[in-house]
Parts: C-alpha cells; structure tokens; sequence
C-alpha cells in the first residue's frame, strides 16, 4: 500500500535530517529521527508524537547545532534548519489530520 504523499514527503525530511546529522557525528540525534521515520513511514502515528517531542525544551532539536572538528558549517547548518523547520510544520500538519480523523 503506498503511503499518503505528506507521509512520503515528511519521511523524506527526516531522512535528510538523518544523513546530516550522520555526516556531523551526532548519532545520537540520527537514531531518534530515524527511529520516527521508520515508524511514520509504516503509518505508526507514534512516530508523529514521538518526533514532535523531540522539538520541546532545552536540550532538544532545536537546539542542534551541526559541528566538524569544532566548526559549524554555516552551509550545513542553514539546511539542518530548514529541513527542522519543514519536519515541524509536516509533522503538525499531520498531528492535526490525526485529531480530526479520531473524532478530536
């Protein structure tokens, strides 16, 4: 079954996001994007939920900044940036179908 056009392209961020962060060395955040992608590209709505905790507080994904050897590239992190903010709105645009669609 082929996923929802939003879901594929939300998957497709994260995946961008995931690539970034590996190029970086920041593991850490690679494994819990990826672990919400997996999960939102099998239609697990738990991946939605889960990503958008990841955007709340200190210490959180808005908070990240790529580094190499103690550099942040400007280039890098400007779409690091992006695609967080992109992943933001994709992911409440879908929380919010979500609500609609369980009688919220």
């Amino acid at each position: 079954m082929a996923l929802h056009p939003d879901v594929t392209r939300l998957a497709e961020t994260l995946e961008a996001m995931t690539i970034l962060l590996k190029l970086h060395g920041d593991n850490g955040w690679a494994e819990q994007i990826e672990r919400c992608r997996s999960s939102i590209a099998q239609s697990d709505y738990h991946g939605v939920d889960r990503l958008l905790c990841l955007y709340g507080g200190m210490g959180s994904l808005n908070d990240v900044i790529l580094q190499s050897g103690g550099v942040a590239p400007a280039e890098d992190n400007e779409r690091f940036d992006a695609l967080r903010t992109d992943a933001w709105k994709k992911t409440n645009a879908l929380a919010r179908d979500g609500a609609r669609g369980n009688g919220n």
